[in-house]
């Protein structure tokens, strides 16, 4: 028995001499505490995660009496303390992360993220005689969680801020991940829009359209560019430009799609509006040299008789009678073009001046007549315009009611009825023209006022005119503070007319008492 000792007491110092080579050598910072919360033992690897070095005043320091893990004011600011003081009562812990700068104790060392573990090493009896402390730096990990964050948080905050819709689709092309842009733009709930739901918030004649063309762009990873009607929470529909990038991954493969939706709606109507414009205008140069080329030819044959010298009084009467006619119906459409576009650039000014609403509209009857009873319509004019007076100027004002008589005697078939109505109240004047003519349809009616809107009216072209004049009357009427309207119930029904003035207090003079009849 006695020669066994020397081998005992031998193989003990072999596994001390182990212990320590291990205990030093460990990849893992490990930290050996008294049962009272001291440092009893450090190794390279925790001198090497806090650069403090062995002779240091600071590892002198963490080894003297002043300092203690269960008193040290970063772990009890970090609420490690507790965990720290379940491992001294013999519970082997896991220790959250946490933050510490040794730059606190007074050293010049960096600052870690750590997790831990803290696992109570025991005697024989079950007591804790030590504590051991294992660190894990995390610093590169939470460095690299909280630039991902802090990028996710700004694009969150882009695609908050932007106005365009933003959304993101799994490599095959089905929907997973939310999008509140989408969900705010359309009013459907996730449920509603995964997967392929958000084709129903499609306008229904785009959905086909556009789910083939999304097929063939996931199928071929190619980039899905197009433009549809999405509808709105409200239930309207907006046009909208679309594009969605395939994001490959590090294998060539496509890790996911991010797109966007903008809404382009405004934009969209705005150059159909241009095109529907310069299609009209288009229409309108065609329909103006026709105009212009008609009363040349009876002009040419008159001027061809009247050239060769034997024509009888009576014919060189009627050719001169057919020149003066040709001439003054040009004269006109220039006149009306000249008009329009002085009125449209703002290089009319009004003579403003009381007017007597009856005398303005005795000289527009007036000068309407010979086209009137050229159709044998019959005009009615009622109402009482005595002593109502508008501020504006006399001559266009006449100009207005103009068009409006010629507009109804034009568009209403021959024998038809023409009634002028005036209501006179103390704030404003109101004059309706209405006729049993061939109406409006209701697509037509906002554009009414819009230059060349005649050549839809009429493409035969029987009614003659440039279809300038309604236009005119809107920017006259509107230049005098006033408002114009138009109805209609349809094609067949005939049309009323409506201009609005304000009324201005009476004047010098009196006007003339309208009362119904035909003139």
């Amino acid at each position: 028995m006695p020669s066994d000792f020397p081998a005992t007491a031998s193989h003990d110092a072999s596994s001390e001499t182990r212990y320590g080579v291990l205990f030093e050598q460990a990849p893992v910072s490990i930290q050996i505490l008294a049962a009272d919360g001291r440092t009893l033992r450090v190794n390279q690897a925790w001198e090497e995660l806090w650069q403090i070095r062995a002779g240091s005043a600071l590892m002198a320091h963490v080894f003297s009496a002043d300092y203690n893990v269960l008193t040290d004011p970063q772990l009890l600011a970090g609420g490690i303390t507790p965990y720290l003081r379940r491992a001294f009562a013999g519970e082997s812990v896991a220790i959250p992360a946490v933050c510490y700068d040794v730059a606190a104790l007074g050293g010049n060392g960096p600052t870690r993220w750590v997790t831990a573990r803290a696992h109570p090493i025991k005697d024989a009896a079950g007591r804790v005689v030590e504590v051991m402390l294992m660190h894990e730096d995390i610093t590169e990990q939470v460095a690299a969680e909280t630039a991902l964050r802090l990028r996710e948080e700004r694009f969150r905050s882009l695609v908050m801020a932007t106005s365009q819709i933003v959304w993101t689709n799994t490599p095959d092309g089905r929907v997973l991940e939310d999008s509140p842009s989408w969900r705010a733009f359309t009013g459907q709930t996730y449920e509603e829009w995964r997967e392929f739901g958000w084709l129903d918030a499609l306008h229904p004649d785009d959905r086909a359209s556009t789910a083939a063309l999304w097929r063939d762009c996931v199928a071929n990873r190619t980039v899905f560019e197009t433009r549809y009607r999405l509808r709105r929470a409200d239930g309207s529909y907006r046009w909208t430009a679309v594009k969605g990038l395939p994001i490959v991954d590090a294998g060539g493969g496509v890790r996911e799609w991010i797109g966007t939706n903008t809404d382009i709606h405004d934009t969209v109507l705005a150059q159909a509006e241009l095109q529907e414009q310069h299609r009209r205008k288009d229409e309108f140069l065609a329909m103006l040299a026709h105009e212009l080329r008609n009363p040349l030819a009876p002009i040419s044959a008159a001027a061809d008789m009247l050239r060769s010298g034997v024509a009888e009084p009576a014919a060189v009467r009627r050719a001169s009678e057919v020149i003066g006619r040709q001439v003054r119906h040009m004269t006109s459409l220039v006149d009306d073009l000249l008009d329009v576009a002085r009125v449209t650039r703002g290089l009319i000014q009004l003579d403003n001046e009381p007017v007597a609403v009856a005398d303005v509209i005795a000289g527009a009857v007036e000068q309407a007549r010979p086209l009137i009873e050229a159709r044998a319509h019959a005009l009615a004019v009622t109402g009482d315009a005595d002593g109502a007076w508008v501020l504006g100027d006399r001559h266009r004002l006449v100009q207005v009611l103009v068009n409006l008589l010629n507009n109804a005697a034009k568009y209403t078939p021959r024998g038809g009825r023409i009634a002028l109505a005036v209501v006179c109240q103390p704030a404003r004047v109101t004059i309706e023209v209405r006729d049993n003519g061939i109406g409006l349809d209701a697509q037509l009616l906002p554009q009414v006022f819009d230059l060349f809107t005649q050549a839809e009216r009429s493409p035969d072209r029987t009614q003659g005119g440039l279809g300038i004049g309604l236009a005119l009357v809107r920017h006259i009427v509107t230049m005098h503070g006033g408002g114009v309207a138009v109805y209609s119930d349809g094609p067949g029904t005939g049309c009323a007319f409506t201009v609005t003035l304000p009324a201005q207090p009476e004047a010098p003079g009196t006007g003339t008492g309208l009362r119904g009849g035909t003139p």
